[in-house]
């Protein structure tokens, strides 16, 4: 992502590479379903596309160039960090999104590529989704259709990427793996001593003298936000869990999982009491954790 100005007016663009005929396509596909969406205060407004240059581009309407990834991750001299209140905002922010993707249309379109580089946060805080490139629309009367894999590795449903079966488990999987990583501010496939993906630090973190502060970015607990905070945690953890089970029998989908964030981050006091449900986190964890 670049920044830049257009008459004056400062603006982002997203150049795009790979072979023509297939970029062509994309961005026609994102032009659409982004024009469609350029009301939500939750998708980055986008002002045009330029399909002359060599490397195609779009074009949109700047609101700071800080993506996700950088401020969890630290990277690109980004300066800025997220307490858990921004993070559970930025959660329920993105649902909201997804969840207008999948019930606001005639048919659900599944954005397939959730991860923190699709999302920009705005100089107020606002989360922005962008990206729709490889955005599918379900047929008419159909949950599910084929289509070759494409998204992100170790974002991709397993399902999916062993069937090419897309359906809206597809984002559900790969929203609960985001959740994850708001939640531990750890890469993806990260560099350390014990591990080399999340879900191999998770499960580290589950052995029988493992507790929930184990999970948490450091960040978060420097915070002290005591109890409360803590059993806003755990049933964070657990609601992001349930999303990346690869059998999915639960029937959740997201529109379930944004009214879940929205409940937790109002904290209500209907909220699991600490230690209540870790049995459950752990089990789940053993159980059901895989990236393919």
């Amino acid at each position: 992502m670049y920044s830049g100005f257009l008459e004056d007016r400062p603006i982002l663009v997203s150049k795009c590479e790979g072979d023509r005929s297939i970029i062509v396509k994309r961005l026609i596909r994102a032009v659409t379903i982004n024009s469609q969406m350029s009301h939500h205060k939750n998708v980055l407004k986008l002002m045009g596309c330029c399909l002359e240059f060599e490397h195609p581009a779009l074009i949109y309407d700047f609101c700071g160039t800080d993506l996700l990834s950088d401020i969890l991750h630290d990277e690109s001299n980004c300066r800025r960090s997220l307490s858990w209140t921004s993070r559970l905002r930025i959660a329920s922010e993105i649902a909201s999104v997804i969840a207008y993707l999948h019930n606001a249309f005639p048919t659900p379109i599944i954005f397939r590529n959730i991860n923190p580089n699709n999302v920009i946060i705005d100089q107020h805080g606002v989360a922005k989704l962008f990206g729709f490139s490889l955005s599918i629309s379900l047929p008419p009367g159909k949950l599910q259709v084929e289509d070759n894999v494409y998204g992100t590795i170790g974002y991709l449903d397993p399902a999916y990427f062993l069937s090419g079966i897309v359906t809206q488990k597809t984002d559900v999987y790969s929203f609960g793996v985001l959740l994850l990583q708001l939640l531990t501010g750890r890469k993806l496939f990260g560099e350390d001593y014990y591990t080399t993906t999340i879900f191999e630090f998770l499960n580290f973190c589950i052995d029988d003298t493992a507790e929930l502060d184990g999970l948490v970015d450091p960040k978060i607990l420097g915070e002290g936000g005591g109890v409360e905070q803590m059993e806003q945690i755990q049933a964070y953890l657990h609601l992001a869990l349930r999303c990346v089970l690869h059998d999915q029998e639960d029937g959740l989908f997201i529109v379930d999982v944004a009214k879940q964030l929205r409940k937790i981050e109002r904290y209500s006091h209907q909220l699991p009491p600490l230690g209540s449900t870790w049995n459950t986190i752990c089990s789940l964890m053993r159980a059901s954790l895989y990236v393919p």
